[in-house]
């Protein structure tokens, strides 16, 4: 809603700037008001056209950024060719003011007809409502959202403060440059040849300053490769340095003819610092804060170019060219952005640990991945870094997988997709729509890699339907000797039934065939009670849903119980269901907010402001979603905004015991507050995979969450208190505070696992000291003896 807003209202502005210019009868009156407004209008348009990022994937994000960069970059084009037409064609300037105020109406009509309401999503088409005069045109909530509470805790990180100074100092150059550019070549010898006014090689150099601005867009291709095949965040802003030092560089320089180069090298760097700016800006801090956090820094940006106008007085007695020692020494100093940058840790999503990026290898063949297998002494591989767990971190090199990105084969009779390991799963749901199917099951997210979440046991919310893992018939990894090797279902059972969850010891997975189920459209219905009153009904509910999904708010003693169940598209609308076109997000952007202030007011000690927070946020849920239609992966991935970055501790128990869990907890949130506002409740069908927490039994699930500063204590104080019903820890989400005697307890298969993780990888090489904090613990605790291994691997190496 707010890029549309702004759209318009910007639209609005610079068409009331350019009408105010073209019927002026004394433009000395107008053009400072002109001006303003064209400024601030061109500011809009700016900011919100890069929305339209959202629409794309991954890394085609940043080479969309690229491209409207260049977009905007190509349309300062249009000042030569108005001066040009104004010299040749007699038209005067109002007159071509009033001829491009036609062209800023139809940006305005099309920024209010097409662009919507509702945020872009990936993969879901925007098909224009023209249909302004009807009244459900206009239905749409226009409140302002609280974004600023969240936006400002932002922007106390270095990777916003930081990239903002580098930014704001870079386009100052940029812009003092441009504004100067006439002044500054006039002294280096730039001057009239001719007595024609109308003849162009008149200050011929001045003119090329504009033109090599405006052609900027040339350099598109290389900053496309750039940002998309060397899209490392420090590398990118290094190069932005690189080009602006040699700007800097040839302006000293005493020949005019040199600075044709330092014109290519502005074009190059304007380019590259608005194009890796806003994609910086979406990669790190994601497409709901863009707005708020673009408008922050162009705010910061602006007020710092303010001082474009006093330095340019003060170098009309020393020169120009001498001007740019201040510039010089603004922008010098923005280079240490990229260099502490890149040696600030990457965090994972729940922020509960990071990892040195220097570490991190990007492979881009199978022949690059397995060098790197051969010759490393630890390996860990990342996919989206979603576990609060530190699963990936490695005294050697941590490889992603990210270029590895192919779905290789959809099987619509057979029902089967092979993919390579950095697919992400709202990728590979929106390949296979086409075709009417889906993944067998989905977690709360999709923007995990679908081998990641195999491989860490992610699991739905259905007793009907088992984990991700179950529905793999075959991967294909490298082992440690660096030999590519395939195992199925059919022909190696036991080592299958070990290689999910197993949070990849036995090698580096590079494919995965997996068998798919028909798409399905689900109706969704949302309810609260009492907690006391979930209890007797846990059961019922859970085996009465296709899907189910329980959240408790201890505080206020509340449950929502959300369920979701087949229907035949259409039939849930015309029951009076809301229709869905994209994700329905569990929390929206305002819930999500206020559950932040929640967490605020409860660490000051106020429990009862808090609880107001959460009262809201309860009454907005239950209406918003209260029943609603839409397509399977959008109804169950609730949490496409992320959430709030949080620890989980996930503990997995026989259904059967699931009424005993329950008085357990709510005895033990009675006398005790949380650190947190909820945790969550789901249940799966049993499987036969070796480490699954549902081997052998239906299993709930009880999710506990919160900060990672106050996590520690709560969830050793939960594990005490669950431990003697008998539960099985998610393996993804911390396995510290655990006796290994208790894990082998739970786990009947754990020993053979161990046996084969050891005789699989000897040296430990895919192994790292948090999977070893329980592996090494457990194999004290089962004595197990090693087998010979002889099947997988031969002296020749190759493929078997």
């Amino acid at each position: 809603k707010g890029p549309k807003v702004t759209a318009v209202l910007s639209g609005f502005i610079c068409l009331t700037g350019f009408l105010l210019l073209a019927a002026a009868d004394s433009l000395e009156r107008t053009f400072l008001t002109a001006w303003t407004l064209l400024s601030l209008g061109g500011s809009g348009l700016h900011i919100s056209g890069f929305h339209v990022t959202g629409l794309f994937r991954g890394d085609a994000k940043k080479a969309a950024s690229a491209g409207i960069s260049a977009a905007f970059g190509a349309s300062s084009m249009v000042f030569p060719i108005m001066q040009v037409i104004n010299q040749y064609g007699d038209v005067g300037l109002q007159t071509m003011a009033l001829g491009y105020s036609v062209v800023v109406a139809l940006v305005l009509i099309n920024n209010f007809l097409v662009q919507p309401w509702s945020r872009v999503q990936p993969g879901i088409p925007i098909s224009p409502n023209l249909r302004f005069w009807t009244p459900q045109w206009w239905s749409v909530d226009v409140r302002r959202k609280p974004f600023l509470f969240s936006a400002l805790e932002e922007t106390a990180r270095f990777e916003f403060w930081g990239e903002t100074l580098f930014y704001s100092a870079n386009l100052f150059l940029l812009t003092y440059f441009l504004s100067t550019s006439g002044q500054l070549m006039f002294e280096k010898g730039d001057i009239k040849v001719t007595a024609d006014p109308n003849n162009l090689s008149d200050y011929m150099y001045s003119r090329l300053a504009g033109w090599f601005n405006s052609l900027g867009f040339l350099w598109f291709p290389l900053v496309q490769v750039i940002i998309q095949r060397r899209s490392r965040w420090p590398l990118c802003y290094a190069l932005v340095c690189l080009a602006n030092f040699g700007v800097i560089a040839v302006i000293f320089l005493p020949w005019l003819e040199a600075q044709v180069v330092g014109f290519s090298f502005l074009s190059l760097s304007r380019l590259m610092l608005f194009s890796f700016h806003h994609a910086y800006i979406i990669d790190k801090f994601g497409i709901e804060y863009f707005g708020t956090l673009n408008g922050i820094s162009s705010l910061v940006a602006a007020l710092i170019g303010l001082l474009n106008y006093p330095l340019q007085l003060l170098a009309l007695r020393p020169g120009y060219t001498i001007s740019f020692i201040p510039v010089a020494c603004a922008v010098l100093p923005s280079a240490f952005f990229p260099f502490f940058l890149s040696r600030r840790r990457m965090l994972n999503w729940a922020e509960t640990y990071g990892i040195d990026p220097k570490k991190v290898r990007r492979p881009a063949t199978i022949e690059e991945l397995t060098e790197i297998i051969k010759t490393e002494r630890q390996i860990r591989c990342a996919g989206a870094m979603h576990s609060c767990a530190p699963l990936i971190e490695s005294k050697g090199v941590i490889v992603s997988l990210e270029c590895f990105d192919k779905i290789l084969e959809i099987n619509v009779e057979d029902q089967m997709v092979r993919v390579q390991a950095g697919v992400v799963i709202h990728e590979l749901c929106s390949a296979l729509k086409p075709h009417g199917l889906a993944l067998g099951t989905l977690g709360t997210i999709d923007w995990q890699t679908v081998v990641g979440a195999v491989l860490t046991g992610t699991h739905g919310g259905s007793l009907t339907t088992t984990s991700l893992h179950d529905f793999v018939e075959s991967y294909t990894l490298i082992t440690a000797a660096g030999k590519r090797i395939k195992v199925s279902r059919k022909s190696e059972p036991k080592l299958f039934a070990a290689m999910a969850p197993s949070m990849g010891v036995f090698g580096v997975v590079v494919e995965m065939e997996m068998r798919v189920v028909p798409l399905q459209q689900l109706a969704a219905r949302l309810e609260a009670m009492l907690f006391e009153e979930l209890i007797p009904q846990f059961k019922d509910i859970m085996q009465s849903n296709k899907y189910a999904r329980v959240v408790i708010y201890p505080s206020i003693n509340q449950a929502t119980v959300w369920t979701a169940n087949p229907v035949e598209p259409g039939s849930a609308v015309a029951d009076g269901a809301t229709k869905s076109t994209g994700y329905i997000n569990f929390r929206d952007e305002r819930e999500k907010v206020q559950l932040q202030q929640f967490l605020w007011h409860q660490k000051k000690g106020n429990t009862e402001k808090a609880n107001e927070f959460l009262n809201k946020v309860l009454k907005s849920q239950l209406k918003r979603l209260k029943y609603y239609e839409g397509q399977y992966n959008h109804v169950l991935c609730k949490e496409r905004n992320n959430g709030i970055p949080h620890a989980d501790m996930e503990f997995g128990f026989d259904f059967e015991k699931a009424t005993e869990v329950l008085e357990t907890v709510k005895n033990y949130t009675d006398s005790n507050e949380i650190p947190y506002y909820n945790f969550e409740v789901r249940t799966t069908k049993r499987d036969d995979a070796m480490l699954s927490c549902c081997y052998g039994r239906d299993t709930m699930w009880i999710d506990f969450q919160a900060k990672a500063d106050v996590s520690g204590e709560y969830f050793g104080a939960m594990e005490d208190l669950l431990a003697p019903i008998g539960y099985r820890k998610h393996w993804a989400k911390g396995m510290d505070h655990t006796n290994p005697d208790y894990i082998v307890s739970q786990f009947p298969e754990l020993a053979e696992f161990l046996e084969l993780m050891e005789q699989f990888d000897k040296g430990g090489k895919f192994r790292n000291e948090h999977t070893d904090l329980w592996f090494q613990k457990t194999w004290e605790s089962t004595h197990a003896r090693p087998l010979k291994w002889s099947n997988f691997e031969n002296e020749e190496g190759g493929e078997e």
